[in-house]
């Protein structure tokens, strides 16, 4: 039976249950789909500090620390990356353990289960989180022992577009990956390619992320295709290409959020891209009643979707009187 996957939200919620209760995880996840962002933001959230641990570049001595000589005896002198204040609290990211070493692997075992490792005693306020690819994601990974294995709970993690969306909206991604991604949604993550392709690259929101970087700077497309199929792949990369010729043939926005047009396309691309583009210039409740007036000759599906990624950009849209018409009509669409 395959354990079902949840989505980045989701994995906050899991996440934080496990922190508070002091139980140690293991998040599985292909490539570039968050694993170590959220668990970034999850410290953030929660004041912690973070030591983050790339356990496929150590071997077990560099967990055990290096012997010396003491009185006659040896000692283990623990590395400087593990927590030694015991007054502190953080988060103690080991991430890559299943693709590390089958001796750092078992050097794990003890300080997964009794918080230490030898001498070292982990602080008490300290969490331990773990994460890894999946093993089917074609890298190198190595099977994790049964022992460690039951050490551990196990949440496995995929990219979903709605997770993506929210954090796009919030965090600035360039409107033409916004609204591409809305139309082809199967493209937010895709397979590792085989070691036969010529372009290794593949969708994931880590890649999308690094292309609306360089959109932001260029948008020129016509001088980057490179770089398009270089970050996401060649076939996506075409059709992004395709669907931002699309993007440029939209009615002025400008003049939408001024109550000045009415003018809707009819392809589902072009309507994607012109919720994407109209959430990008949205700025303020003064624009507020043109937009809903605007919304009303949307079809149904994209109208619900307009408003409901604007109150992700600005919640205050809920305040306007056309908002609580709009509920009226709409409401049963979104609760």
């Amino acid at each position: 039976m395959i354990t079902p996957a949840i989505g980045t939200i989701e994995l906050y919620n899991q996440l934080q249950s496990l922190i508070d209760a002091d139980i140690p995880c293991f998040i599985h996840g292909s490539p570039g789909i968050g694993k170590s962002y959220i668990v970034n933001d999850i410290a953030l959230q929660n004041d912690l500090e973070l030591i983050d641990v790339r356990l496929s570049q150590l071997d077990a001595v560099d967990l055990r620390g290096i012997p010396t000589i003491s009185n006659n005896q040896t000692k283990w002198m623990p590395p400087i990356f593990l927590p030694s204040d015991e007054n502190s609290k953080g988060i103690l990211f080991l991430d890559e353990l299943n693709s590390a070493p089958l001796s750092v692997q078992a050097a794990i075992y003890q300080l997964v289960l009794d918080r230490k490792i030898g001498e070292y005693i982990l602080p008490k306020a300290w969490r331990i989180v773990c994460a890894g690819n999946k093993i089917d994601d074609k890298g190198i990974v190595f099977k994790l022992p049964s022992p460690l294995i039951n050490r551990m709970v196990h949440i496995v993690l995929e990219a979903k577009y709605d997770d993506f969306k929210i954090w796009a909206i919030k965090n600035d991604i360039h409107p033409f990956i916004i609204g591409f991604l809305g139309f082809r949604p199967d493209l937010l993550s895709t397979e590792v390619p085989s070691s036969t392709e010529t372009n290794p690259a593949f969708c994931t929101p880590r890649a999308w992320n690094m292309l609306s970087n360089i959109l932001k700077r260029n948008e020129n497309l016509n001088g980057i295709h490179p770089i398009v199929y270089g970050a996401v792949g060649f076939s996506a990369g075409i059709e992004f290409i395709s669907f931002v010729k699309v993007y440029k043939t939209l009615p002025n926005i400008d003049a939408i959020l001024d109550g000045q047009s009415d003018i809707v396309p009819n392809e589902p691309s072009a309507l994607y891209a012109l919720c994407a583009a109209i959430i990008e210039k949205y700025k303020d409740n003064t624009q507020g009643k043109n937009l809903f007036k605007y919304a009303k000759h949307l079809p149904v599906e994209f109208n619900v979707m307009l408003i409901k990624d604007l109150i992700v950009k600005d919640e205050n849209i809920v305040e306007l009187e056309e908002f609580d018409a709009w509920m009226e009509r709409y409401g049963e669409y979104i609760i």
